[in-house]
């Protein structure tokens, strides 16, 4: 009973950071609208969507999908619009007696290498969807990766602008056009409300056209904004009233996104979004050192410092 309360407390940390107002909306939605999740033995199997596109959501059992005890680790993919890339990865941990969640972010730009050809880490999911990923993940962090929530962009941009937008104190000026990716970045510094479009710029600005803009740690000072946002999404949205808004999310979630979770289990403890608090959760950012080898810039991942971060800070 513990796990199912704490994965359903991840569930909400993670549909947070998916522009969803929180477990309270989906505990109202009443139709059974998510794939039949698969337990932690059968992640492995061809049930995983692939990756052309986002597959419709179809109907499932009341079967429980919680079948280990035990820390739980949750896996976030937000993919380019393209479907083609994962331009944000965070690992959700926790254990459910603590009632506390580590989050750990890892840069796009990370490299790795597929058949021995390097590559950045956000090129895996073109190459096997979900699963491609999250080997890669267990074998940078030695974790499992029980659930995944996946979402893409437009879903991202149509949930924030349901949601009437984002309070962002936004800390430099943010300009950036890249025609191939269709990507017009223009923020000025300053507090103000975020729309969906502009919540996306936001979340992907990591440098500008010309040299010495940007963020100093380039990809890291990206995941540094986007923790902030989800921090500054919680703290704004997680209220009740925001429950009206719950047929409309639901509507952009059938379009937009892909789990193995169940929304029965997430609508069963929903009572447990009241006893999250921003001090419980501990954002981390995978370690490594940004390089530039010939005209690529990557992060090469330090193993030592990132077991000693597993160890010291998450359950396993």
């Amino acid at each position: 009973m513990r796990v199912k309360k704490f994965l359903i407390a991840g569930v909400l940390i993670i549909t947070s950071l998916l522009f969803i107002t929180g477990i309270r909306i989906v505990a109202n939605i009443k139709e059974r609208v998510l794939p039949k999740p698969e337990s932690r033995k059968n992640i492995n199997d061809s049930n995983i969507p692939g990756k052309h596109g986002i597959r419709n959501f179809e109907t499932i059992s009341d079967e429980s999908s919680i079948t280990s005890s035990g820390p739980v680790n949750l896996l976030l993919l937000g993919l380019d619009d393209g479907g083609e890339r994962c331009d944000v990865v965070m690992l959700f941990n926790g254990s459910p007696s603590s009632g506390k969640v580590n989050v750990l972010s890892i840069p796009r730009d990370t490299k790795v290498y597929r058949n021995g050809r390097a590559m950045k880490f956000n090129a895996l999911y073109g190459y096997g969807s979900e699963q491609q990923v999250i080997e890669e993940v267990k074998r940078m962090t030695d974790l499992t990766v029980d659930y995944y929530v996946t979402i893409d962009f437009a879903g991202f941009r149509k949930i924030i602008d349901t949601l009437g937008g984002v309070v962002i104190d936004v800390p430099i000026d943010m300009h950036y056009d890249d025609p191939l990716q269709n990507l017009h970045i223009h923020l000025n510094k300053g507090l103000q409300v975020l729309d969906g479009k502009k919540a996306e710029q936001f979340v992907r600005y990591r440098k500008g056209n010309n040299e010495n803009e940007g963020y100093i740690e380039g990809d890291i000072g990206r995941i540094k904004v986007q923790q902030q946002f989800i921090k500054a999404l919680i703290e704004q949205k997680f209220k009740l009233r925001y429950i009206l808004k719950a047929k409309d999310i639901f509507n952009i979630l059938k379009e937009h996104m892909k789990t193995n979770i169940s929304v029965l289990d997430v609508a069963h403890y929903a009572t447990m979004a009241n006893k999250i608090e921003l001090e419980e959760i501990s954002t981390f950012s995978l370690p490594g050192e940004v390089v530039l080898e010939g005209n690529t810039w990557y992060v090469l991942w330090d193993r030592k410092a990132t077991k000693d971060i597993i160890e010291e800070n998450f359950f396993k």
